[in-house]
């Protein structure tokens, strides 16, 4: 697995950074300059079986080759002090940015073939045909690229220092020889890595830091422990099942409630708004890292998705962003060897987690009580315990049958309605 490590630049001194500044600027006039004619010209290459493949936007052939040639930089007319050596890196990183760009487009496209060869539906296909023609891929902004440079032309050296750790040294990136050596400090977390794992060849430049990547070897799953499920929340970052909770608030006071009205104040792109990003950030790692994984060997995560699709939320819930929760406990779960399972969330917080029954009335607020076996617990540690077993799946006929407002069991063995009738003929 990858990991990173972020690090400071104001060790550096005015003359380095102005160099680096300079450098800055030609490659982002030089990303703009690529991925300006890629997206307007197209791109054509030889595949390994040698056949021409082309991408064009405009006739919707959305393949780009992760590699792309040299002879782009003649036919872009770009004139810049740049070596061939940063245009390599940077051609690499435009690569990756204009595939990002068009993949979900060229998901839908390649789904559109895949229903033609199964015979769907007219209606299905012009449903599809209508949302590749509403969501047309647009241009990657490279304003604010960063730099991402491999073994070429950037390399780390240590050194023996009582100040620094080591010097992160840009070489042959400019015809006018700019040599950029940048200190590096290592963090409590870099030297975690390194005792872990190995540097890998390629860093991340950003306007005050620096990422180095790390290359950790995968820990093996663990065989025995516990299986825990675990709810994710706005006003409890994670409940498990083995009643273990986040943290509420740090030592300054603030929760993740707080900062997301913090988020709600601020000015979207703002840099006030920036930073209350990374506090966000801040408080979900520090949070579920306070969390012990010792005992556990398999964690049952809720899954979410579409949260605000067809049913509007308020502003502070759009700031919530249950991703960065996942990413953070996926990566716990690699570190401690720990199997992670993503399971979804469909009525599960409206079950009683002892008889089984679904009801939505039974659900109120961060109170969860049953109305049929008198349970009254906290709504989150219930659904984290409803994560926690192997339930059978709902199919998405059911769900729009709305049997949950009327009530229905949801156990192991199968759906069961309130006179105990099997529902096996609704699935």
């Amino acid at each position: 697995m990858i990991r990173s490590s972020q690090h400071t630049l104001k060790f550096s001194n005015i003359s380095k950074r102005d160099n680096l500044s300079i450098f800055r600027k030609e490659y982002i006039l030089a990303t703009k300059a690529f991925v300006n004619y890629i997206w307007n010209n197209g791109y054509s290459w030889k595949d390994k079986d040698n056949n021409i493949q082309e991408f064009n936007i405009k006739d919707n052939k959305l393949d780009l080759p992760s590699m792309l040639t040299s002879d782009i930089i003649e036919k872009s007319n770009l004139d810049t002090i740049l070596t061939g050596r940063a245009l390599k890196c940077c051609l690499t990183q435009i690569a990756g940015l204009i595939n990002a760009s068009v993949e979900k487009q060229r998901k839908r496209l390649y789904m559109l073939d895949k229903f033609k060869k199964e015979g769907k539906t007219k209606k299905k296909l012009d449903k599809l045909i209508k949302k590749i023609k509403q969501n047309i891929p647009q241009k990657p902004n490279c304003d604010r690229v960063n730099i991402e440079l491999n073994s070429i032309c950037c390399s780390y050296q240590k050194i023996d220092s009582k100040e620094f750790d080591g010097f992160l040294r840009l070489t042959s990136i400019t015809k006018t020889k700019l040599d950029i050596k940048i200190p590096i400090k290592h963090t409590g977390h870099s030297k975690k890595m390194s005792s872990r794992g190995t540097l890998k060849a390629s860093f991340l430049i950003r306007n005050n830091s620096v990422d180095f990547r790390w290359e950790i070897p995968d820990m093996p799953k663990k065989q025995n422990g516990i299986t825990v499920g675990a709810d994710q929340g706005m006003l409890d970052v994670l409940n498990m099942s083995d009643r273990q909770i986040t943290p509420k608030q740090d030592i300054h006071g603030h929760s993740l409630s707080s900062i997301l009205d913090k988020l709600c104040r601020k000015k979207k792109n703002s840099i006030a708004f920036g930073k209350a990003q990374d506090h966000r950030k801040n408080f979900i790692n520090w949070s579920i890292n306070s969390l012990d994984f010792s005992n556990i060997c398999k964690v049952n995560l809720e899954r979410i998705w579409n949260i605000g699709y067809k049913n509007p939320t308020s502003k502070k819930m759009s700031h919530w962003t249950n991703t960065l929760i996942r990413d953070k406990v996926e990566s716990i779960c690699e570190q401690n060897g720990v199997q992670l399972v993503h399971q979804s969330s469909t009525y599960r917080s409206q079950r009683c987690s002892e008889c089984g029954i679904v009801r939505k009335s039974n659900r109120k607020g961060k109170v969860y009580t049953c109305d049929n076996c008198g349970l009254i617990e906290d709504a989150d540690y219930n659904a984290s315990k409803n994560h926690e077993i192997s339930l059978p799946e709902i199919p998405y006929d059911f769900r729009n049958l709305n049997m949950n407002k009327k009530g229905f069991f949801w156990l192991e063995s199968g759906l069961f309605s309130l006179d105990g009738r099997s529902l096996q003929s609704l699935l």
